[in-house]
């Protein structure tokens, strides 16, 4: 059985018609661990990276990147109130000839940063109350909140009319069911996400993900996954140079390192022991540098 302070991150390959939540629930059980949550939802009928954070790494999920990449496919010539395969159809329209040329004009709109208005079937809440419960009452809400998102890179991979296939990576956030609904109000003949993939997010490839259904193989493993620091390369490092600087960390204590006042910034740093142990994440105070989280077990030697 994994130790409580254990730190891991586990990516998982989801199936379809399983929750985030579910996949947390299976790798509960598989591992007999109970401490694991997920690092963002992926809605049942898409598939793909889902990154489990173990142990003291849900600690670190705020951390984690935030770009991810999805592999879609849009169906033009209808509308539904979920903007998916989902929903209900609203409307079902003809849909014009179209030449890659045409798409990927199109696709222009959508590229850089751009606003997307959150659907009605979604988990964001208006007054108190989340959209997807207005929705379920046949409650539409024309004054829904916008979010601004950045897409930075959106690939026409495949057309073949009606369906049309995409590679988005994308910033968190991103509503692909609203891009799909927004390119095909632009192109005058409605659009649904037909079937989504999710091919990376937190820095994992989908080629790094354990399939859900054999979870249970990784039991025996004293370290499944991936270590704590191999999502967060993007951190900036910092080591100490004395055993009783470490200790002063370890105690809360604000320590003064050896670093010209005008390079430190406000990132968060990984900051390793003397040793070269990774031992806490730190930030700089005025004070000096103060840890935020420890991920050592008990204290350090003095």
């Amino acid at each position: 059985m994994l130790n409580v302070s254990f730190a891991r991150w586990l990516p998982v390959d989801k199936p379809p018609a399983h929750t985030s939540h579910d996949v947390v629930a299976l790798a509960r059980r598989a591992l007999h661990f109970r401490k694991i949550g997920h690092t963002g939802t992926l809605d049942p009928d898409v598939t793909g990276v889902v990154v489990l954070a173990l142990g003291k790494a849900t600690r670190l999920i705020q951390y984690l990147p935030g770009t991810k990449t999805y592999h879609a496919w849009i169906r033009l010539g209808v509308n539904t109130d979920s903007y998916d395969r989902s929903g209900n159809v609203l409307q079902e329209r003809p849909v014009p000839e179209l030449s890659q040329r045409d798409l990927d004009h199109a696709l222009d709109a959508f590229r850089g940063s751009i606003s997307q208005q959150a659907p009605m079937v979604s988990a964001v809440s208006v007054n108190g109350q989340r959209l997807y419960k207005l929705a379920r009452r046949g409650i539409e809400l024309p004054e829904r909140p916008f979010r601004h998102v950045e897409i930075h890179d959106l690939t026409l991979c495949h057309w073949q009319s009606p369906l049309l296939v995409l590679n988005v990576t994308c910033s968190s956030g991103t509503y692909i069911r609203a891009l799909a609904h927004d390119l095909g109000e632009a192109l005058g003949c409605g659009a649904i996400l037909e079937r989504m993939e999710r091919t990376m997010a937190n820095g994992v490839e989908l080629s790094q993900c354990t399939p859900l259904d054999q979870l249970v193989s990784l039991e025996q493993n004293p370290e499944p996954g991936l270590p704590p620091t191999a999502l967060l390369p993007h951190l900036p490092t910092l080591t100490l140079s004395t055993d009783s600087e470490l200790l002063s960390l370890f105690q809360g204590k604000a320590i003064a390192v050896g670093i010209p006042p005008e390079t430190m910034s406000e990132d968060v740093f990984r900051v390793y022991a003397p040793s070269g142990e990774w031992v806490s994440l730190a930030v700089f105070t005025p004070e000096g540098l103060k840890s935020k989280i420890w991920m050592l077990e008990g204290s350090p030697q003095s």
